[in-house]
This record gives C-alpha cells, sequence and structure tokens, in this order.
C-alpha cells in the first residue's frame, strides 16, 4: 500500500465509489489491498460483492431511450457530446457493445486516437470476432502513426473476414509507409482481386511502385486508376512528378496540366509544375506557377522554398529580396530551410555579419534535404572568412558525408563509373597505335568545338566570355554526345573498345548528336563557331574524334590540386559521375585517370587542342581569349569583356559557379588549396606529374 493511502482510506474510497456506481474504480482499489494485504477480509467481502453484481449485470444492457438518445447525437454530428456520455454509460453497463462502438467513432471523428483505440479494444473483448472493430483500430493506430501495430491488427481482422476488401488495401498502405514494399503491392493486388475497380488501391500501389524505382509499373498503376477514375487529379500529379524524375520534363508538364484541368484548386500540382518549369529553364513561368499554388495556400512553404532557389540560381537577386520579404511575412513560423536561403541571400549582398548572425540562430538538425549541405557551405564560407581552415576543411567534409548518405548517391552507382573509365584506360594503353578510319562520306559543315576539362577548372567562366562573341553559340552540358553513344551501344558498338565503327553508323550517331545540340541553341547561323560545353567530355574523345575526326578541343585547365579541392566542395547534382566527387581519394584518382586518357588520345589522334589555364585567364582574359579565338578562326570583340552582362541575361547556369560568374573578376580561388595544405599534401605525389605536365611547378604561380 502507499504511504499516502492507508487501508481504511482505500476501504473507504471504494465505498464511496459504489455508491456512485463507479466499479471498476472500486475493483481497483480493493484489488490494491489485497495486493498489500491478501487476508484482509473487508476487501475480499467488497471484492465478491463486486464480481456478483457484475454477474447479475453482465447481460444488463442500458434503457433502450438511452441507446437512442445516444445515436440521435451520433447523427447530429455531436460526437463530443456522444464522447462524453458513452463514458458514463460505459461505467456503468461496461459489457455494452454498441456504447463502446460508438465511443470509438466519435473519438476517432474528433481525433481523440487513444481513445477510439481503447474502445474498439473493449468492443474486440465483447465480441472477439467483429472484423470491423480490428478494422476500426487499426485506422486509429495508422493514423497515430503506429504502422506496425495497425499492419498487425489488419491481419487479424483479415483473418477474421478473409474478403474484406477495404482492410486489405489499409494494411498495404500501412505497409508502404513502413516501407516494406514488396508486401504492400502483394496486399493491393489482393484488394483488386477482390475489388478490380478499386482506384484507390491501383493509386497507392502506384506509390510503393515509384519508391521501388519501378517507374514504369508505377505509371501503369497510375494510369489504372485513372481508367477506373478518370477525375483522378492525384494520379495524374504523381505521374508528372515520375516523368520529372526520368527527366521528362515536357511531358511532366502535360500531366500537371491534365491534374490541374480536373482540379484548378491544387497548390501541390502548381507547384511541381513550376518545378518542372524550372528545369526546361522557363524562370517567368516557374514563378507563375510558384505564385498560383501560393494564391491558393499562402503558408504553402514548399512552394515559396522553390521560387526562392529557383530566383537564386537564376541571379534575380532583387526579385529574390521581395520574395523572401513576402514569404517572412506569409509563413507564421519560420523554419530553418526557409532561413537558410535568408542566408544565402544576404551572404552574397556581402552582408556577412547579418548572414552569420542569422547563421548562428539556425537549428542544424531541423534542415532538411540538400539544404543542410546549403548551411555547412554557408558555415564554411563563414570560417574561411575568419581564415579558421580547419573548421571549414571539417564542415566540407560533413557535407561530403550526408551526401554518401542519400538516395541519389546511392542510386547513382558511381563504382560502376570508375570502374568503367579504368577500363577503358587499361583498353587505350594495351591497344598499340593504329591508323584511323576518318569518315567523309559528307562534307559537314556541321563541326562543334569541345570544350572540356576536369571538372571546376573555370569552364563555366570561358563559357560565359565565349558566348559573349557574335558568332559563337555554347551548348552547356547536355547529352549529346551521351546519346550518340547510346545509339552506337544498342546496335552493338562500345565505344570504350576502342573498335573502328563502320561509316554508316557514324552518320546515324552524327544525326543523334546533331538532333540533341540544336535543340539548345538559339541560332542556326552556318558562320557561327558551336561550342559543345562539357567538362567531362574529357574521357569520351575517342569516340569524338571518330564522329568528327576534325573537331578542335579546348582544354581549360586550373592547377589540379585546386581543381580536386573545388569538386570536394561543391554540391553537385549527382549521377554516375558526380558522385565520384565526394571522396577525396578518389577524386584524385579520377584526376589522374581522366587526364592520362585525354593525354594517350591527344597523342594517339593527333587532337587539335587549345589549352587555356584558368589562372591566365583571371590574370588576362583579353589576352588569353584572343589567342583562343585565333585558334578558333575569329576575331577579339570588346563585347566579351562584358560577359558579365551575359552571364545575367542568359537564364540558368547549370553548375555550381551560376553565383561567381555574375561577379567581378576574384582571385580568392587562386591556390585555395594551399589554405588546405595540411589535408592535402598527402595527395601531392600522385597528383604532381600532371603539375609538371600543365606547367604549375614553376613557383611564380604560387
Amino acid at each position: 500500500m502507499s504511504a499516502k493511502l492507508s487501508t481504511d482510506q482505500a476501504l473507504m474510497k471504494a465505498k464511496f465509489h459504489i455508491k456512485k456506481d463507479e466499479m471498476q474504480e472500486a475493483k481497483k482499489l480493493y484489488q490494491l489491498v489485497l495486493q498489500a494485504f491478501p487476508k484482509n477480509l473487508r476487501a475480499q467481502q467488497g471484492l465478491a460483492i463486486l464480481n456478483k453484481t457484475r454477474q447479475n449485470n453482465i447481460y444488463k444492457k442500458p434503457p433502450q431511450d438511452v441507446i437512442n438518445q445516444l445515436v440521435h447525437l451520433y447523427n447530429q454530428k455531436q460526437f463530443s457530446v456522444v464522447v462524453d456520455q458513452a463514458e458514463e454509460i460505459t461505467n456503468q453497463y461496461p459489457e455494452t457493445f454498441i456504447v463502446w462502438n460508438l465511443l470509438g467513432a466519435c473519438a476517432t471523428k474528433i481525433g481523440i486516437l487513444d481513445k477510439a483505440v481503447n474502445a474498439y479494444k473493449k468492443c474486440i473483448l465483447l465480441k472477439p470476432n467483429c472484423a470491423e472493430c480490428y478494422y476500426d483500430m487499426g485506422n486509429n493506430l495508422y493514423k497515430q502513426g503506429k504502422f506496425n501495430q495497425a499492419t498487425k491488427v489488419y491481419k487479424k481482422c483479415i483473418l477474421i473476414k478473409p474478403d474484406f476488401v477495404d482492410a486489405y488495401h489499409n494494411m498495404g498502405v500501412a505497409l508502404k509507409d513502413q516501407g516494406i514494399f514488396d508486401e504492400a503491392i502483394d496486399a493491393f493486388n489482393k484488394a483488386l482481386l477482390l475489388k478490380p475497380n478499386y482506384a484507390m488501391a491501383y493509386f497507392n500501389m502506384g506509390i510503393a511502385l515509384k519508391k521501388q524505382g519501378k517507374f514504369e509499373e508505377a505509371i501503369t498503376a497510375y494510369k489504372e486508376a485513372l481508367s477506373i477514375k478518370p477525375d483522378y487529379a492525384d494520379a495524374f500529379n504523381n505521374i508528372g512528378n515520375i516523368l520529372q524524375d526520368q527527366g521528362k520534363s515536357i511531358e511532366a508538364i502535360t500531366a500537371y496540366k491534365e491534374a490541374l484541368s480536373i482540379k484548378s484548386d491544387y497548390p501541390e500540382a502548381y507547384n511541381n509544375m513550376g518545378n518542372a518549369l524550372k528545369l526546361r529553364g522557363k524562370i517567368t513561368d516557374a514563378i507563375e506557377a510558384y505564385k498560383k499554388a501560393l494564391s491558393l495556400k499562402p503558408d504553402y512553404e514548399e512552394a515559396w522554398l522553390n521560387g526562392a532557389e529557383a530566383l537564386e540560381q537564376w541571379n534575380k537577386i532583387e526579385q529574390l529580396e521581395l520574395w523572401l520579404e513576402n514569404a517572412f511575412q506569409a509563413l507564421k513560423t519560420l523554419s530553418s530551410d526557409i532561413q537558410i536561403l535568408k542566408v544565402k541571400l544576404l551572404w552574397r549582398n556581402k552582408e556577412f555579419k547579418e548572414a552569420s548572425n542569422l547563421l548562428s540562430e539556425i537549428d542544424f538538425e531541423s534542415i532538411t534535404g540538400i539544404r543542410k549541405q546549403y548551411y555547412l557551405d554557408l558555415k564554411a564560407k563563414y570560417f574561411e572568412k575568419n581564415k579558421d581552415f580547419d573548421n571549414a576543411f571539417n564542415c566540407f567534409l560533413k557535407s561530403n558525408l550526408l551526401t554518401k548518405k542519400s538516395n541519389n548517391y546511392l542510386k547513382a552507382n558511381p563504382e560502376k563509373y570508375f570502374q568503367n573509365l579504368k577500363n577503358q584506360l587499361a583498353k587505350l594503353k594495351s591497344i598499340p597505335s593504329q591508323t584511323q578510319v576518318t569518315h567523309t562520306t559528307e562534307n559537314d559543315k556541321f563541326n562543334p568545338v569541345f570544350l572540356v576539362g576536369f571538372p571546376r577548372s573555370g569552364t563555366t567562366l570561358l563559357d560565359t566570355i565565349l558566348r559573349s562573341h557574335s558568332k559563337i553559340e555554347v551548348v552547356e552540358e547536355q547529352p549529346a554526345v551521351i546519346n550518340a553513344i547510346t545509339f552506337l551501344k544498342k546496335n552493338g558498338y562500345d565505344y570504350s573498345a576502342n573498335k573502328i565503327i563502320p561509316s554508316e553508323l557514324i552518320a546515324e550517331a552524327k544525326k543523334v548528336y546533331k538532333v540533341t545540340f540544336e535543340k539548345h541553341i538559339k541560332r542556326a547561323d552556318l558562320f557561327s563557331v558551336n561550342i559543345d560545353k562539357l567538362p567531362l567530355n574529357l574521357v569520351k574523345v575517342h569516340l569524338i574524334h571518330q564522329l568528327y575526326p576534325q573537331a578542335k578541343f579546348i582544354l581549360a585547365l586550373r592547377h589540379p590540386m585546386d581543381a580536386i579541392l573545388s569538386c570536394w566542395i561543391q554540391n553537385f547534382k549527382l549521377n554516375s559521375a558526380m558522385a565520384n566527387m565526394v571522396d577525396l581519394n578518389r577524386i584524385v584518382e579520377l584526376y589522374c585517370v581522366a587526364m592520362d586518357i585525354f593525354t594517350i588520345c591527344r597523342a594517339k589522334y593527333s587532337l587539335s587542342v587549345h589549352e587555356i589555364r584558368y589562372e591566365d585567364l583571371l590574370s588576362d582574359v583579353s589576352g588569353e581569349t584572343s589567342t583562343l579565338l585565333k585558334f578558333l578562326d575569329l576575331s577579339w570583340e570588346s563585347e566579351m569583356l562584358n560577359y558579365r552582362d551575359t552571364a545575367l541575361k542568359r537564364g540558368l547556369i547549370n553548375t555550381p559557379s551560376y553565383s561567381q560568374v555574375v561577379q567581378p573578376i576574384y582571385k580568392d580561388a587562386k591556390f585555395r588549396w594551399l589554405k588546405y595544405e595540411k589535408h592535402l599534401i598527402k595527395y601531392l605525389k600522385q597528383v604532381d606529374p600532371w603539375i609538371n605536365k600543365f606547367g604549375y611547378s614553376n613557383t611564380n604561380y604560387l
């Protein structure tokens, strides 16, 4: 017994509860006394009387008019009143199933989920074979986020009633939310066997299939849902999301429009369409879509965030300031995510003190997704500004460790990409130089120039300067070469095997290349120099040479250690190549392999190459570009010095340098690696041959 409650007090309190017909409370007190004093006669007698009373009342129900009144209140949707009255009735009549059932239903309606679950448990005690009670209890457990418990309860429901179609469906949803996708899909299929026109089961199956990366099967499931329910706006929206994940932004936009034609007040579809338009490079239309989403849902943070990120990436700084000001007014609470974007703006405006103060107030753990990397990047910049390079290095390290845990990284398979490059290099080294077949079956007027180099070697700056010339078109980082390779592979030719490709296939591959390239040019001027800028085409020059034997190459160079460090500290959009940029050891290996491949091909095929060093370009823009223009058979134009205006006008710049090329020339990034020398010195021996080869061993460069 508790020191605060004597035996006599407990027995007196039990009698008080009995007078109020609160039998359960009285029973608990008698049991408490007997736990401490098993031979207490008064407690034994009291408990015996209670048990006898219970036996006498086990089939006793409240008057019918009481139950009728409870049902009437339920039909009038007075759910809170029903809960209060049902609790009083169950104290007096604890064995009345209908009252417990009404209590569970009404508690569910007003969101008192624990009370609802307990009520359904009482129902099941009274009617162990009540499948509906298990079903309702499972639904409440699901709403509480107790997916595993809900699944178990649905299974019991199905054991009692094997044709309970909604139980199969809801169990599938609970399994899906636990990440148990195969079992979830099995549950949806069982629901569909019982009810073939169950659109929602197809819809949720589509979600599970997408989570498994089975995009085409997911789209099929959504289309099945639409064949049953043509006005299923959510299905169109989800199809759009899959198409966007597949890089099919045009088709995605069409799907979002279908969703909006059915449901015009659908903020999520507008937001998703904004994302697709952003990827298409249509900034005005993207912002308009985000604004429509926000007109429907003013506190829709994701739309505010997406719009802010679009404006920042497009270097629309004045618009970004106004956008964030409006966001801060519209949002009741300011998340860490939106505050990170405010810090980005402050930093770009060189308001370093305000940026640092706000950054220090942000809770890192509450930041979501890629924005954690934004935070760490800004924190590193803060440490760099204060010459605390050890802490800056640690921030970059944490950022890369986070990237390694992301789904995009896990799906990218960087090891396969790197191994393919190593195999390619081995073949190039093992096969002796041979006379290359030069295909001259047609007089090519289209003969692109390839701007290549290891990533982060100044290609974006060079691209921006070159596209300021009236005779130059630059296509930035588009898969023209990759599409040609894909075509050749489908026709049995692995470009990495150093095979001579038949001229008829070369002609077709060139058509594939040109179609992709011309999608991204603004003019079809035969006198223009067309430049394909994709740095890692560096490792595809043996295929490029077969397509265009007369092609010229611009090789962008930067001190190897600076290029390696810069790759490591950037948040690249991940693919199989860029996923190799999160580990310093791997970047060093990749640099050496890539440069080896290019160097061997350059000698073997006598490539026409112009080298341009990033450091030289920073020191003398006009001199370096004049020399490059001679290589391209063009004359210098003074407009090229206004490249910052070109950068601001061009829209989205698809590289991490988008914010840098709109700034005046600055030299802070020149030999930045020396600030981190203690962390990088172990790689010098491995990289030293390239430092010497590209002329960086001269102390004038340090």
